[in-house]
């Protein structure tokens, strides 16, 4: 877990470097994701039935103020090898060039366009997906379910934690996941189903 996130810090250093509005002063909306507290999960169906997993290793950053919601930005990088369904055999070959490839493509990673307000307490953030080999753009409602201050004072003094939750689909053929082949056999659909929900900590 340490070194994926060490490999985190070293891509959000580089992404923010060579963005000079983020490099140039220190932001105050920088939030953290709490791992231990955080879900990436997917589902796709399998014949007639739906099949769930999680990705259980990730990492990144968001860059929220209340104050300036459509200013926020969002940097996310999941292990793609941390695939996990509860089938052993099934996650290596999720692993395996038919799908995730992980060997040549160890992660994937969202990063932040632009944000627009949504209904209610909803951003919509458009940014670029990177699965694989292709980079396209996508847009995911992301929904701010509310910032407290941490209630254990004594052991996170002065930290703030925010919860996001998200949901969204994306076609696994954009991004060269499996083959067309299955879907018309009626083994598996196009469509993969994400559902992410994190809370985040700002010290």
């Amino acid at each position: 877990m340490r070194s994926f996130l060490s490999i985190g810090v070293l891509f959000m250093a580089g992404i923010l470097g060579a963005c000079p509005s983020l490099a140039a002063e220190p932001r105050s909306g920088a939030w953290e994701i709490d791992g231990e507290h955080s879900t990436v999960a997917f589902r796709i169906r399998h014949i007639v039935g739906h099949v769930p997993g999680v990705f259980a290793r990730f990492s990144g950053e968001v860059d929220y103020d209340p104050a300036a919601p459509t200013r926020a930005q969002f940097y996310i990088l999941v292990d793609s090898a941390s695939v996990h369904t509860g089938v052993p055999a099934r996650d290596e070959h999720l692993r395996s060039p038919d799908f995730l490839g992980v060997e040549k493509s160890p992660r994937i990673i969202f990063a932040s366009k632009s944000v627009t307000r949504g209904e209610g307490n909803i951003l919509l953030v458009t940014g670029d997906l990177t699965i694989k080999d292709v980079t396209a753009e996508i847009q995911v409602p992301v929904r701010i379910l509310g910032v407290a201050e941490h209630p254990f004072k004594d052991k996170m003094p002065d930290t703030k934690v925010m919860g996001l939750h998200a949901e969204f689909s994306i076609n696994r053929l954009d991004f060269h996941v499996g083959e067309a082949k299955w879907t018309q056999m009626g083994v598996m659909g196009e469509t993969i189903d994400l559902t992410i929900d994190m809370e985040l900590l700002q010290r």
